[in-house]
């Protein structure tokens, strides 16, 4: 097997910068190359490559139109309208992850009671009520720089429920309340996610269907909750 080419290895280096650039919560969203220079070349290797912004621009530019660029850095886009002069924004990356995603947060059960119904353990130790809500929990693991909450407490003219999921995707700074509905073989259950479901319609929630931020899923069958489950995330992350 051939050695890697320069040009890669080059970029791989970039990308890792970039990405702990990218997880420092101070990091804007979005970042122009510039911003980017500025930072890699903190590293002495990349110093000497890059010995101004026009040889790094030129540089993205000729990956970019080489097709090199997306494969190592998926996270950016280009403005490529003034042919002179290409304007390139990189962002973080809120991807779905094989493990459990970059820059994740998370809080647990803030409930002060009914501790001893928290028996499921999730891959990381935080401790959830049932099977299904440890399935839309791990997948939510597994994207990036969001902050998970787990029984939030949400108050309304004195009111509080505590919601399944509150999800904050720092990336866009968007908020979303999850509530996952599981057992839907019991008629006093049925009748409190009815109750529940109209709380919030009262209250001002309107679903993501809707262009709102409230999400809720009903199990029927696993391979349903699965797809229903894939969906929002792809919601949630974008």
């Amino acid at each position: 097997m051939g050695r890697l080419p320069l040009e890669f290895k080059i970029l791989r280096r970039i990308k890792e910068k970039l990405d702990k650039l990218m997880s420092d919560r101070g990091t804007p969203v979005e970042i122009r190359s510039n911003f980017l220079y500025d930072y890699i070349i903190r590293d002495e290797e990349l110093k000497r490559v890059f010995t101004n912004r026009r040889v790094f621009n030129q540089f993205l530019r000729a990956q970019h139109d080489g097709g090199n660029l997306k494969q190592i850095i998926p996270n950016y886009r280009v403005d490529t309208s003034n042919h002179s002069h290409y304007q390139w924004h990189f962002y973080k990356d809120t991807s779905i992850n094989a493990g459990q995603g970059k820059g994740i947060e998370t809080v647990g059960s803030q409930l002060t009671f009914k501790d001893d119904e928290l028996i499921v353990s999730a891959s990381d130790g935080t401790l959830l009520r049932t099977h299904q809500e440890r399935g839309i929990y791990e997948k939510l693991l597994k994207c990036n720089y969001l902050t998970i909450e787990y029984e939030f407490p949400v108050s309304i003219d004195g009111h509080k429920k505590y919601v399944d999921f509150r999800i904050l995707n720092r990336m866009t700074q968007k908020i979303y309340f999850w509530e996952h509905f599981g057992m839907t073989n019991s008629d006093g259950y049925l009748k409190k996610m009815e109750e529940k479901l109209l709380w919030y319609k009262n209250n001002g929630f309107k679903t993501v269907e809707d262009g709102g931020n409230l999400i809720y899923t009903i199990y029927s069958d696993q391979n349903k909750l699965q797809r229903d489950t894939d969906n929002y995330i792809n919601i949630i992350i974008k």
